[in-house]
């Protein structure tokens, strides 16, 4: 690959936040490894950082003035700053470069655009790509770090990303963590290297081995039936629990999850949500509210009667429930606490 003068494209132009990232995660280093075809590939290790861009414009640089083309570059990020991540995705899908998360390696948030943007990509069955929200500096959710999440979900689009990746992208908080499966990381195009084995599978593939979300048996339309319950003693993750969701709903709307938003100017909140159909063939959502500086609320489960007129809503964070009641405008009302 011959970079010269990069002019960092569409990808990266109005994104001013970072993702978060693990206290302890050090600064990346850029490492260039000869290949036996006579070929360089860059490893990139460590938090992205500003200035990184620059960094591996001068290592393709130095490669190239050596007579070596550059074929790829591997990498091992937890994330970073979002900004340099995007300006990384678009160099590297200008220059059309392969990108590989090796064994055991780990790329997440701001590392999976530029895995995203590779124009062939590996992964070993032992890596892990991860994806969440943006959040501020601080680590926090704010308006501007929604605002930062879209954009990130947008330079996902245009990198190919399937939407239900992205759908999980926008839902999940930055303070947890969606891994993706080796099924995931294929319907990206990913070339999945090495041998799968028990150890090997990611938690979020742990939790959706069984897709199904099983209901409890209790009483007809108790809010709780549809809690996720699992074959080991330990509850699933909010994450774990939504990637389940989301992995059925698609697998009933062909391949597309049934994904709205909505807002109420008179509470002044806006709620994302899926919608999937439970073992009981009864109607269900997972839903977030959020409040107008994008702070999520409330985490529920809703499930619904068969007119789709009244729901028990479970609250995921506090275990209460209530009941709410739809008016003939289709506007939803509580009536009750359960």
């Amino acid at each position: 690959m011959k970079l010269g003068i990069l002019c960092v494209g569409r990808i990266a132009s109005a994104v001013v936040i970072s993702c978060a990232i693990p206290s302890a995660a050090s600064a990346a280093t850029f490492k260039s490894v000869a290949t036996k075809d006579g070929k360089t590939i860059i490893l990139l290790s460590g938090e992205i950082v500003e200035g990184d861009f620059e960094t591996l414009k001068a290592s393709i640089k130095t490669a190239n003035d050596a007579g070596k083309l550059v074929s790829g570059i591997r990498l091992n990020s937890p994330g970073g700053n979002l900004v340099e991540g995007l300006k990384l995705a678009d160099a590297v899908r200008f220059a059309k470069v392969a990108t590989n998360v090796a064994g055991s390696a780990t790329c997440a948030s701001a590392c999976f655009l530029v895995y995203a943007a590779g124009a062939t990509k590996f992964a070993n069955y032992t890596a892990q790509v991860g994806i969440h929200g943006a959040s501020d500096k601080q680590g926090e959710e704010t308006v501007e770090s929604g605002a930062a999440t879209v954009s990130m979900a947008r330079a996902a689009k245009e990198l190919g990303v399937p939407a239900a990746i992205i759908g999980r992208m926008v839902v999940t908080p930055p303070n947890e963590m969606v891994w993706l499966s080796p099924q995931d990381l294929q319907s990206m195009g990913t070339t999945m290297v090495g041998k799968p084995s028990q150890t090997s599978i990611s938690p979020t593939a742990t939790a959706t081995a069984d897709p199904s979300i099983v209901p409890r048996q209790t009483q007809p339309g108790d809010p709780t039936q549809l809690q996720p319950q699992t074959k080991s003693a330990a509850p699933p993750s909010w994450s774990e629990f939504l990637d389940r969701v989301i992995k059925r709903s698609a697998g009933q709307n062909n391949g597309k999850p049934n994904y709205t938003r909505g807002c109420q100017p008179e509470f002044k909140t806006c709620y994302d949500a899926i919608t999937v159909v439970g073992d009981d063939g009864k109607i269900a959502t997972v839903k977030v509210t959020k409040d107008m500086n994008d702070k999520i609320l409330r985490r529920e489960i809703c499930s619904f009667n068969d007119s789709v007129d009244i729901r028990k809503c479970f609250n995921w964070d506090d275990g209460t429930a209530h009941r709410d009641l739809k008016d003939s405008n289709g506007n939803w009302y509580k009536v009750a606490d359960e």
